[in-house]
């Protein structure tokens, strides 16, 4: 299987939009057509991933909860399918239901099959999550074409140690998942760009933007590169982004010393 190590680059890509409340089909349709705008004004997708908000295609609707997570299995194969017709990887967090459990879990659909899942660690009590989704254990990376994938979904972006524990399967490249408010935008920013530079990774992060209730989204999706450099950063509007990603920025964030728990390291002691 091909991964990160024998490519020169992949692509990465977010989308970002309004993810309306209980209605997957507006949602799908989003998807949909930032996926073709992407194909359409880039030279090359494939190899590559592009990242959905957390809760894409539902939003927290908990009073539909039992009828949108009886969806899900079809809108996974409808997402499967997307991600074979442009042979890329797609990756956003659904309700799951399980064992008599709902989960807030991130999938990953390859251009071959479904790549794997990761279910949300650190559910949100200020807004009620804990009531209505179990938390996920033992967070593992998803294996992927472009080798493991690193995952979190939102709140779990403050919890350092649930990235760190999926280092040690050697990843390159982590992917988060949010509805991440406006309120607290630059804690998301400086967050994320410090998980990259503390695993010397790849982070692509994907938020919402739009409104629900009285809370306003930030957006700010944002690609990282493993020195914590902003490769791409969304607004605070529907956006759908990508870019080419080097995998030389790899070797050069780790050539001095190393902070993955993998290697050799010299440097900084």
């Amino acid at each position: 299987m091909p991964d990160l190590a024998q490519q020169k680059s992949f692509f990465a890509g977010f989308l970002q939009f309004d993810v309306k409340s209980g209605n997957i089909g507006s949602n799908l349709s989003r998807v949909e057509q930032g996926l073709a705008e992407i194909a359409a004004s880039s030279s090359k997708i494939s190899p590559g991933i592009i990242v959905l908000p957390e809760l894409w295609a539902t939003g927290f609707a908990y009073d539909k909860l039992p009828g949108l997570a009886r969806e899900i299995p079809d809108l996974l194969i409808i997402l499967q399918n997307l991600a074979a017709k442009y042979q890329i990887n797609i990756a956003g967090s659904l309700p799951e239901y399980s064992n008599n459990s709902y989960y807030n879990t991130l999938f990953i659909s390859g251009p071959e099959r479904m790549a794997g899942s990761y279910r949300k660690q650190r559910v949100f009590v200020p807004m009620g999550e804990n009531t209505f989704f179990t938390p996920g254990t033992s967070p593992c990376p998803i294996q992927t074409d472009l080798g493991p994938v690193g995952a979190m979904v939102c709140y779990d972006l403050r919890f350092p140690e649930l990235l760190r524990e999926q280092t040690i399967h050697g990843i390159d490249l982590a992917v988060i998942v949010a509805q991440w408010p406006e309120a607290r935008i630059e804690n998301w920013r400086i967050l994320v760009q410090a998980r990259a530079i503390e695993n010397q990774m790849f982070i692509v992060a994907a938020n919402r933007c739009g409104t629900t209730g009285d809370t306003t989204f930030g957006g700010h999706s944002m690609i990282i590169a493993p020195d914590g450099s902003i490769l791409l950063e969304a607004g605070k509007n529907e956006e759908f982004k990508g870019i080419m990603l080097d995998l030389k920025l790899l070797d050069a964030a780790r050539s001095l010393f190393r902070t993955v728990p993998h290697g050799e390291t010299k440097g900084e002691k």
